[in-house]
């Protein structure tokens, strides 16, 4: 019976102590009582080896085994021959009278019968007798010299009082101790987590230990309890959760950095190189950045964190409440900045709309413009409860405020989403509209491709279709289409009626037959994609709140104005070599690069074309407002200067700040938009003719 109280007792008491078991002698049985009494009062202690000459035998040896250590009972002497050892903090047992003095022998931890303990002793590098000025000094002195020995120490115990007399602080490694769950015990059952933290612990009960004891003066002096550790020392300190906490003006340099829009490897990457003691990893900054997001959100929903970012930053806002509620259904906001380039540049709209932007799944409208310069800009966004029609009419409604009644958007590009080109034709009824060729191409992939088992036959059929949509003429796009069909039909006929049947039917709404007679200045194709692939960018992750979207909006519109800005600089003030052209005289710093590069290219085609007017197709002019090659050949050969009244106004516009004008009414009149869609479509000598009839109307007096 004692035997199995024993044999109890060291399995519960051995996973929760840093001694070990050896070899025990004991000459008889009654030494039982003396064993289990000090096990029961000797926690913490170290029971040693004692070496004895006597000879004797138990008659049954037993093995008593835990799961971390052995205590073999093994030959007996006839005497007790026993003794205790207490450990640092423990007072010294008495030994039994009549018990000669043992010989002690330097026991470790047994893990494995083969492995040898893991012990070192770092005593001799703390033990000091500077007396420190303050708590933190000393605390701070000890925890430098724990780094340099690539050990991090924490506060395990401490103790303050009003007037500092008894106070103490205790210091530990970080792997002292054991784990607790400090969860709370329930027969209830719990909810089910949305998300459960993973854990981890670094504890395994390391006796290192330092006491901190405050003195007469407001002094403190150290003192080394135990400087052994049971562990292996770390090669580093990266990783270690303490070593690696940031100071304050750290983490100010980490908010300023995230607010700026730079990702978090680089701002690891400048916090390493200000200090080369940083022991910080990627997890460090996502734990500062999301403390700070909380702290600021706190008690507030998602919509009133946007407006409270749309007023400190001056942003234009419209938006719509439920009469019960209150609560926001629909918002609209435009950059300051961005509505004057709206009002700069207001012909052509390119407006998409994405529903994986944020972890609400709301739709976001994104509404981009084209500048002089060829840059592309965001013009506004919004965010509303449901892609419907109504929807997007009230966001439509919102975009047309902005601009003055005669300077409406004349074009929008879109995909084919019908409730978005419904409230288009409602809201601006008299824009046109064309479809995306990007779009088009996604969805003919999606939807043809899969038919195809050679992918090499996939690849022909796909450029044998762009040949049909990119004809350039009429005639030209009816024998590419006769082509197509009469290839392909035979062997794939549900791809040639899908792409009859769905885009086709609509062709003057993106093939280059139809679209080249309409002003877009080149953004009829992936030029908007690009700029809603820069939001994804910006927005790296399709799951954050709209706070953090928010915030990603708001540091792209910045870069956007900015390169704008630098962009019409360089127009204005510098020419590149190519374009000290005789020709370019008059439109030198007068209208941007982007037009020059585009004159330029035409002046090379007029002079493959000579003096054959006919085969001029006048693209250029009919889709950029710029001379076409045949109007070139009156003035490069001779010479003479471009007249700076053949550049459409787009082009002539180098700043963000829109030529006022008074509203008085002519602008939109009918007549005077059907003279000015004349004008447009007019070639030599046919505009000629109208300049003349016009200059007789403004030069015409009537009598009194």
């Amino acid at each position: 019976r004692k035997r199995k109280r024993a044999d109890h007792i060291y399995k519960q008491v051995t996973p929760r102590t840093s001694y070990s078991l050896l070899s025990i002698e004991i000459g008889s049985l009654g030494e039982w009582d003396k064993i289990l009494s000090m096990v029961d009062v000797n926690f913490g202690r170290e029971i040693m080896e004692v070496d004895s000459s006597s000879e004797g035998s138990f008659d049954s040896g037993r093995h008593l085994e835990s799961t971390a250590t052995q205590m073999v009972v093994g030959t007996i002497n006839s005497g007790p021959l026993m003794e205790i050892i207490p450990s640092v903090d423990s007072p010294q047992l008495d030994v039994a009278p009549g018990v000669d003095s043992p010989q002690l022998v330097e026991t470790t931890s047994i893990t494995e019968p083969d492995s040898q303990p893991v012990t070192v002793d770092l005593t001799p590098f703390f033990v000091t007798d500077q007396v420190f000025d303050s708590r933190e000094a000393i605390i701070e002195w000890c925890q430098e010299v724990g780094k340099k020995n690539n050990t991090v120490l924490v506060i395990s115990h401490s103790k303050r009082t009003l007037k500092g007399k008894g106070s103490r602080i205790t210091l530990g490694c970080e792997r002292s101790g054991w784990y607790t769950d400090h969860k709370k015990k329930s027969l209830q059952p719990k909810p089910p987590e949305p998300r459960k933290r993973k854990s981890r612990t670094r504890k395994c009960g390391c006796p290192f230990q330092l006491k901190c004891d405050w003195v007469e003066g407001n002094k403190w002096t150290l003192r080394v309890v135990c400087g052994r550790h049971n562990h292996e020392l770390s090669d580093t300190l990266t990783g270690h959760a303490y070593a690696g906490r940031l100071k304050e003006e750290e983490k100010q340099l980490v908010l300023h950095l995230t607010a700026t829009g730079v990702p978090p490897q680089q701002v690891l990457i400048a916090l390493k190189e200000k200090s080369k003691e940083n022991y910080s990893t990627l997890k460090t900054i996502y734990n500062v950045k999301s403390k700070h997001r909380k702290s600021q959100v706190e008690g507030k929903s998602a919509m009133q964190q946007v407006m409270e970012l749309l007023a400190q930053y001056h942003y234009v806002e419209k938006h719509r409440s439920t009469e019960e509620t209150n609560e926001v259904r629909d918002i609209f906001w435009a950059h300051p900045e961005s509505m004057l380039l709206a009002k700069c540049f207001p012909s052509v709209l390119m407006v998409d709309s994405t529903c994986k932007s944020n972890r609400f799944k709301k739709p976001l409208i994104h509404i981009v413009g084209i500048s002089s310069i060829g840059k592309l800009f965001t013009v506004a966004f919004a965010f509303m409860e449901a892609d419907t029609e109504q929807h997007y009419i009230w966001a439509l409604t919102q975009l047309k405020w902005m601009y003055m009644p005669n300077t409406l958007p004349s074009l929008f590009v879109t995909d084919r989403e019908s409730a978005l080109v419904n409230a288009i034709d409602i809201v601006f009824p008299r824009s046109s509209r064309l479809l995306c060729t990007w779009h088009i191409n996604q969805q003919v992939q999606a939807n043809c491709e899969k038919a195809f088992e050679d992918n090499e036959e996939w690849e022909q059929f796909h450029t044998d279709w762009n040949h049909v949509w990119q004809a350039e003429t009429m005639d030209e796009y009816g024998d590419a289409y006769a082509d197509f069909a009469t290839k392909w039909a035979p062997r794939y006929p549900s791809c040639i009626v899908y792409l009859r049947d769905t885009w086709l039917i609509q062709k003057e709404k993106f093939a280059l037959a139809w679209t080249n007679k309409i002003k877009h200045f080149g953004n009829t194709t992936t030029k908007a994609d690009k700029e809603h692939e820069n939001l994804r960018k910006y927005l790296v992750s399709a799951v954050d709140s709209y706070s953090t979207c928010w915030k990603a909006m708001h540091n792209m519109i910045k870069d956007e104005i900015a390169q704008i800005k630098f962009s019409f600089e360089l127009s204005l003030t510098t020419l590149n070599q190519e374009h000290l052209s005789p020709a370019l005289e008059e439109l030198r710093n007068h209208v941007s690069h982007k037009a020059l590069e585009l004159v330029l290219y035409e002046i090379h085609h007029s002079e493959n074309l000579g003096n054959e007017e006919s085969s001029c197709r006048c693209f250029l002019h009919s889709t950029h407002g710029l001379p076409c090659a045949h109007e070139l050949v009156k003035y490069v050969p001779q010479g003479k200067a471009i007249p700076l009244s053949n550049i459409d106004s787009h082009w002539k516009q180098l700043s963000i700040v829109p030529t006022q004008e008074l509203y008085n009414g002519f602008d939109v009149l009918p007549e005077f938009q059907l003279l000015r869609q004349k004008w447009i479509e007019a070639v030599e000598p046919r505009r000629s003719l109208l300049l003349r009839k016009i200059k007789d109307i403004a030069t015409f007096k009537t009598r009194n």
